[in-house]
């Protein structure tokens, strides 16, 4: 009986791991895709269920819960039923999923809409889960770091569906149309690429028990360090940054500029076009000038970006705004998941620890924004984002490989030169006492006849 092309295997041949590797990047573009479905239309969903900006932010509190729950057990699921089967059913329930929350708009039923949300976001975490493990596999089979790729492909999904999204609001398409045509494209190409893309997949039942509780089971006693501590801060402000973006930023072209949803989903695709093109050429920039600095000008990048948008007396600065805050925005997770993964013993720990804080953030910050767009208006509110970023700035040096946290390098290197200098000093100033030491060695006979 012959074996299927994409049977689950352990050992592929090379050809096998770069077929799944554009497997793997198509399934990162359809994930930024799904994401983006729903984000380029939030001013639409907000005015057809006729609530403000505060019910809006406890709204998608839903997601956050449902991300919260599926973060307990997505590593469970993955090792008893495999990724193959995790990434099938979670992409079928995503699509009924995305279209109970465009049906919501159509009743203006706010129950549905927040059952619905839920859902779209418990079933993208198990997606999520099942493409980063499948990309650690081809990256581990190609002996070489593509990881960034990956997720470079999952901004370009964003960026091609907010497109989309820009369009639908243009020519007046509802969102429930929107969505449902987006759940049935997206999951039947993605259903067609996970046998290529899986490179085993299978379930390991074995390991299913030890997964269970998500990060907070696996990282409990990593936050007794205080240096993991402080990345999970610096990745709570950056999750803040890009979570603010995709899901305020759109609306505040609505709101306070008084644009149209399809102009606020091109200032957002400005954005995530500013974020990728870092992220694509971040680890030569970071090799160059060190994390803490790359940290800390993203920090400032963001700042700016936030003063343009608050401050900005005409429409024309937006887009620029939108520049700065997506380049700003590019490289806080990745530094502080790097830093977080430096112990390759407890790197596993350690990133789940870390990852806790940015689960947090999504559950924290839309409702933040929200109630204060209640008393001011949202660009204001916004810039509740630029302290976070400058927090991320005041912390940049937990993210030094080794080094005290709050001491500066260059000043410790010099305190050591200084003190191996004085130690040299010292030592010759001995050597040269001895010498002259009547009984001393180093004068020989001739010193003691004298």
């Amino acid at each position: 009986m012959p074996i299927p092309r994409f049977a689950p295997t352990h050992m592929p041949p090379p050809a096998r791991v770069a077929q799944a590797r554009l497997g793997v990047l198509a399934l990162f573009v359809l994930m930024g895709a799904c994401l983006a479905t729903f984000l380029s239309r939030v001013p639409t969903i907000r005015d057809m269920l006729g609530v403000s900006s505060g019910t809006l932010a406890v709204l998608i509190a839903a997601g956050a819960v449902g991300s919260l729950i599926a973060l307990l057990v997505t590593g469970w699921a993955a090792a008893r039923f495999g990724t193959r089967a995790l990434l099938v059913w979670s992409s079928v329930t995503w699509a009924v999923a995305v279209g109970l929350v465009g049906l919501s708009t159509e009743v203006a039923q706010l129950w549905l809409f927040s059952v619905g949300y839920f859902l779209v976001t418990f079933s993208m975490a198990f997606i999520n889960v099942a493409i980063n493990a499948e990309a650690a596999t081809v990256e581990r089979h190609l002996s070489k770091a593509v990881m960034s790729q990956f997720h470079g492909a999952f901004s370009i999904g964003m960026a091609l569906s907010l497109a989309v999204g820009a369009l639908a609001s243009h020519a007046g398409v509802a969102p429930l149309w929107h969505f449902v045509a987006a759940a049935l494209v997206i999951t039947v190409v993605r259903i067609a690429i996970v046998p290529v893309a899986c490179l085993d997949g299978s379930a390991q039942p074995a390991t299913a028990s030890a997964t269970l509780g998500g990060p907070f089971a696996t990282a409990k006693a990593e936050y007794r360090e205080r240096r993991v501590i402080l990345i999970g801060i610096i990745v709570f402000a950056a999750s803040m940054t890009e979570m603010t973006a995709a899901q305020w930023m759109a609306l505040t072209v609505v709101d306070d500029f008084g644009r149209p949803e399809a102009m606020g989903d091109v200032i957002y695709w400005v954005f995530v076009v500013a974020m990728v093109s870092v992220r694509w050429t971040g680890a030569p920039i970071i090799a160059r000038v060190g994390r803490v600095v790359s940290l800390r000008i993203s920090a400032v990048l963001v700042v700016a970006g936030l003063m343009v948008f608050a401050f900005a007396p005409s429409f024309a600065w937006i887009p620029v705004g939108a520049v700065l805050w997506g380049l700003g925005a590019a490289l806080g997770v990745p530094i502080a998941f790097s830093a977080a993964a430096d112990d390759p013993v407890r790197a596993a720990a350690r990133v789940s620890a870390v990852a806790s804080f940015s689960t947090v953030a999504g559950l924290l910050v839309p409702q933040l924004i929200g109630f204060l767009a209640e008393v001011v208006p949202l660009r204001d509110a916004l810039l509740v984002v630029a302290v976070a970023s400058a927090t991320s700035f005041t912390l940049a040096r937990a993210v030094r490989t080794d080094a005290p946290l709050f001491r500066s390098q260059r000043l410790a290197r010099r305190r050591e030169e200084r003190a191996a200098l004085e130690a040299d000093e010292a030592g010759a100033g001995y050597a040269g006492y001895i010498a002259d030491e009547p009984d001393s060695p180093a004068r020989g006979a001739s010193g003691r006849n004298r």
